[in-house]
C-alpha cells in the first residue's frame, strides 16, 4: 500500500440552513452519506478570507484540544471556492435561540456562563483568542450543557500575548477594536461579559439598544461605555452578577478581569434569586418562585405611561390564589423592585 498523501471525496447532502449572524459563512444541517448520520456543516467562502490557505492552522490546535465545553470538530475539507467544517448536530440549538424564547433564571445564567467560560478558558490556555464569543456560538448539547463553538476567527497569540484579527462581529465590538490592531484575551473577556449581559436581559432589550442613527453614533456609545447600558438589568438580576458583568465590560481593558478564571470564580459565588422565573406581558412583569406545595408570585402592574406601578404578592397553595396584603403597595419603580423581591422571598420562602 502506498504511504503518503491521499485525496478522497466527502459527500454530504444539505437538509436545511440554520440561521446565524454571519456574513462570510453559511451553516446548515447535513446528512453525511458515509456515516449515515446528521451533522452540522459550516461553509465558508474563501474569497472573503484574508488568508484562506492558512485557515486550518489554528483549527488544528483546537482539533487536538478536547474539552467538554467545546464543540468538537469532526473533520474539515475544502474545494476550490469554500472551506467546510463539520461538527456534531445538537438538536437543542444555541443559547441565542433559547433566550429568544424565554428569560433564563439566574441559576441557568450562572450554569451556562460557567460552562462556556470553561471552554473559553481552555482556548486561552492553548495560546488562542476566540474573537467571536456570542450567544449564536454557544450551543446546547443533548444533555443541556453549554458548548463553545465556531472557531472561524480564532487566532494564535504571540509571545507577548497578543493576536491580530481583521474581522469582527459588528454587533459585539470591544472599544479597543477602534484603536488597536493587536488584542489580548481581554477582548474575549469583553465579548463574554456582553454575552452574559444578553443572557440576563434577553435579546429584545439588546437589539432595542442598537437603535443608532449612524455608525459613528454606535462607535461613540461603545467608546464611552454607553452601549450596552450598564445601568439596565432586569430587577431580579443580583447586584454581584451585575458588578461582574460590568467589570468585564469596562472600556479600559486593563480594568477588566485578568483572566477567565477570575470571572468564573465571581459568577460561581452568586447565591441569591437563583430560581426566580421572570415573565413579562403587556402591562405586567411577573416573578415566580416554586417551592414544595407552594408557588409564590410577585407581580408588577404598570398602571400609567410613566411606569407608576403597583406590586402585589399572590400565593398559590393547593391550587388557590391568595393575595398577601402586607406586600402590596403603589408607586414602586423598577429601581427598588430588586430590594422588594429579595425581602418578599426571604420572608415567605
Amino acid at each position: 500500500m502506498f504511504i503518503g498523501l491521499h485525496t478522497a471525496s466527502l459527500n454530504f447532502e444539505t437538509i436545511k440552513e440554520i440561521g446565524q449572524e454571519g456574513k462570510n459563512s453559511t451553516v446548515f444541517i447535513a446528512h453525511d452519506k458515509q456515516l449515515d448520520g446528521e451533522i452540522v456543516v459550516k461553509k465558508i467562502e474563501k474569497s472573503k478570507m484574508p488568508n484562506a490557505a492558512e485557515y486550518f492552522n489554528e483549527s488544528k490546535l483546537l482539533y487536538n484540544s478536547i474539552h467538554q465545553n467545546i464543540v468538537r470538530v469532526i473533520y474539515g475539507c475544502e474545494d476550490n471556492d469554500h472551506i467546510y467544517i463539520a461538527m456534531p448536530y445538537y438538536k437543542n440549538g444555541s443559547i441565542k435561540s433559547l433566550i429568544n424564547k424565554r428569560y433564563l433564571t439566574v441559576r441557568e445564567i450562572i450554569r451556562y456562563s460557567i460552562q462556556f467560560l470553561a471552554g473559553l478558558n481552555h482556548i486561552h490556555t492553548k495560546g488562542l483568542i476566540h474573537f467571536d464569543v456570542k450567544p449564536d456560538n454557544i450551543l446546547l448539547s443533548d444533555t443541556n450543557e453549554a458548548l463553545l463553538s465556531d472557531f472561524g476567527l480564532v487566532a494564535a497569540m504571540d509571545h507577548l500575548g497578543f493576536a491580530e484579527q481583521l474581522y469582527a462581529y459588528n454587533k459585539q465590538l470591544p472599544p479597543e477594536r477602534f484603536s488597536q490592531n493587536k488584542f489580548a484575551i481581554q477582548y474575549d473577556i469583553y465579548l463574554a461579559g456582553l454575552t452574559i449581559y444578553r443572557l440576563c436581559n434577553g435579546n429584545e432589550n439588546f437589539y432595542n439598544q442598537m437603535n443608532f442613527s449612524c455608525p459613528d453614533e454606535y462607535k461613540e456609545a461603545i467608546l464611552k461605555g454607553h452601549f450596552p447600558d450598564r445601568n439596565f438589568y432586569l430587577p431580579h438580576i443580583p447586584k454581584k452578577l451585575r458588578k461582574s458583568i460590568n467589570k468585564a465590560l469596562n472600556v479600559d481593558p486593563s480594568l477588566r478581569h485578568n483572566n477567565i478564571l477570575e470571572l468564573i470564580n465571581e459568577i460561581g459565588a452568586i447565591d441569591c434569586n437563583l430560581d426566580l422565573k421572570f415573565t413579562t406581558t403587556i402591562g405586567i412583569d411577573s416573578w415566580e418562585l416554586n417551592l414544595p406545595n407552594k408557588v409564590y408570585i410577585v407581580e408588577v402592574i404598570k398602571k400609567t405611561s410613566n411606569f407608576d406601578i403597583l406590586t402585589s404578592k399572590t400565593m398559590i397553595d393547593s391550587g388557590k390564589r391568595t393575595k398577601v396584603i402586607d406586600y402590596c403597595c403603589t408607586g414602586v419603580t423598577g429601581a427598588i423592585v430588586l430590594r422588594k423581591l429579595d425581602k418578599i422571598f426571604k420572608d415567605l420562602a
